[in-house]
C-alpha cells in the first residue's frame, strides 16, 4: 500500500494544476526580463545575464518534479541502505547489539549459566517493550511518508507561481524561500538518519554489561535500573524524533536552525510532557487500567509535543518548546488555584448565610439598627 494506491487521482490533479499555472510563471519571467533590461541600462552584459537566468528558471520549472522525486528517492535509499537508519527496526537493533555483547562473554559453571538465564528473561521483557515502540513508530513513519508525498505534489502544483517570482527582483526572496522549503520536505528521511545516531547511543548504553561483570545481585540491580532508564528515554526519543526530526531538517534547510539544539530542546520538552501526563495518569492507576493508563498518558504527552512542533514548523513560526511548556504549566497551575478561589466565592454567593446563623442571639442586628437610626447615610 503506497500513496498512489491510496490517492489514485491526486497526482494527476496536481499535474493539471501545474499545467494551468505554468503560463503565470512565463508571464512573471517576461516581466522580470523587461524590468531587468530597463534597470540595466540596456547593456549587453545585463541583457545576457537576464537571458541566462530566464533559461535557468525555465529548466527548473520543467524539471522540478523529476528532480524532486529523484532527490527524495536518493535520500530515502541513502538513509536506509548506507546509514542503516530505520526507527521501525529498533527491536532488531537491540537484539543485534545484545548478541554482539554476549558473543564475547564466557560461562564457566552452573551459577554463571543460571545468572545468564535470569538476565536473558529480563532482556526479553525489554525487547518486548522495544517491539511495541517499533510498532508505534512504524505507524508514524507510514503516515509521515504519506504527508511528505502530499506536501511535495501540492508544492509541485503551485511551484510555477513561485518560480516566476524568482524572475522579479522584489519577489525573488519569496520564490527562494518556497523552493528551500520544498527541498527540505524532499530530504525528510535525513532527519531520521540524524536521530538514529542518538538511538544507537542509547541502545549501546542499554546493552552495556559492565554491571554484570561480577555477577552479583547488586550488579543485576544496577543493570535492571540502567535498562529501565534506557527504555524510558528511548521510548520518548523514538516517538518524538520520528515525528519531529523531519520537520527540524526542513526548517534547517529553509532557515538555517541548528538541528541538534532543536532536537534536544524538543526531546527535553517531550520528556517533561510525558512525565507530567504519565504522573497524572498514574494517579488513577488502580481505577483506570494501571500501567496501560500511565503509558498512554506518557505517549499522549510526547505526541502532543511532537504535534506542536509539526504545527510550528509548517507555519514557519519560531519554536521554543521548553518555554511554551513552562508557560503552559504555569497557566494551568494558576487556573487551578484561581479556579478554586472563584468556586469558593460562587459557593458563598449561592449559599448566603442567614442572619440567624451569623448572629443567633440577635445582638448584632440590634446594634446595626441603632447605628442606622443615628446615621441614616452610613
Amino acid at each position: 500500500m503506497d500513496f498512489s494506491s491510496l490517492f489514485p487521482n491526486f497526482i494527476a490533479r496536481c499535474a493539471d494544476l501545474k499545467s494551468l499555472l505554468t503560463p503565470v510563471a512565463y508571464l512573471f519571467m517576461v516581466i522580470g526580463m523587461i524590468s531587468s533590461t530597463a534597470t540595466g541600462g540596456r547593456s549587453a552584459g545585463a541583457s545576457l545575464r537576464t537571458f541566462g537566468r530566464t533559461i535557468v528558471f525555465i529548466i527548473v520549472l520543467t524539471q522540478l518534479v523529476t528532480w524532486g522525486n529523484q532527490i527524495s528517492a536518493l535520500t530515502d535509499t541513502t538513509v536506509k541502505e548506507t546509514l542503516k537508519a530505520d526507527p521501525t527496526k529498533v527491536y532488531a537493533q537491540y537484539n543485534k547489539a545484545l548478541e554482539a555483547k554476549k558473543s564475547t562473554a564466557t560461562q564457566a559453571g552452573w551459577w554463571e549459566k543460571l545468572f545468564d538465564f535470569g538476565t536473558s528473561v529480563f532482556e526479553a521483557f525489554v525487547s518486548a517493550f522495544l517491539w511495541i515502540f517499533g510498532l508505534l513508530v512504524s505507524i508514524i513513519v507510514f503516515y509521515a511518508y504519506l504527508v511528505q508525498k502530499f506536501i511535495l505534489y501540492l508544492g509541485y502544483a503551485l511551484s510555477p507561481i513561485f518560480i516566476g517570482f524568482l524572475a522579479v527582483r522584489s519577489l525573488n526572496q519569496i520564490g527562494v524561500n518556497y523552493l528551500l522549503g520544498l527541498a527540505g520536505v524532499m530530504i525528510w528521511p535525513l532527519g531520521w538518519g540524524a536521530a538514529s545516531l542518538v538511538t544507537e547511543g542509547l541502545l549501546s548504553f542499554m546493552t552495556d554489561h559492565s554491571f554484570l561483570a561480577n555477577q552479583t545481585i547488586g550488579g543485576a540491580s544496577g543493570y535492571a535500573f540502567q535498562n529501565f532508564i534506557g527504555v524510558a528515554v528511548i521510548g520518548v526519543w523514538l516517538i518524538f524524533s520520528t515525528i519531529a526530526a523531519p520537520l527540524v531538517i526542513q526548517r534547517a534547510i529553509a532557515s538555517g536552525i541548528q538541528v541538534g539544539s532543536a532536537l534536544i530542546s524538543g526531546a527535553a520538552t517531550a520528556a517533561t510532557a510525558a512525565l507530567a501526563t504519565g504522573a497524572t495518569a498514574a494517579g488513577s492507576w488502580g481505577a483506570t487500567g494501571g500501567m496501560t493508563a500511565m503509558a498512554a498518558g506518557a505517549a499522549a504527552g510526547v505526541a502532543a509535543t511532537g504535534a506542536t512542533l509539526v504545527g510550528s514548523s509548517l507555519s514557519g513560526s519560531t519554536y521554543s518548546p521548553t518555554g511554551s511548556l513552562i508557560t503552559a504549566l504555569g497557566q494551568m497551575s494558576g487556573r487551578s488555584s484561581s479556579g478554586k478561589q472563584e468556586q469558593q466565592k460562587d459557593d458563598a454567593k449561592q449559599s448566603p448565610q442567614t442572619s440567624s446563623a451569623i448572629d443567633p442571639s440577635g445582638d448584632n442586628a440590634v446594634q446595626a439598627l441603632l447605628r442606622k437610626t443615628k446615621n441614616p447615610h452610613s
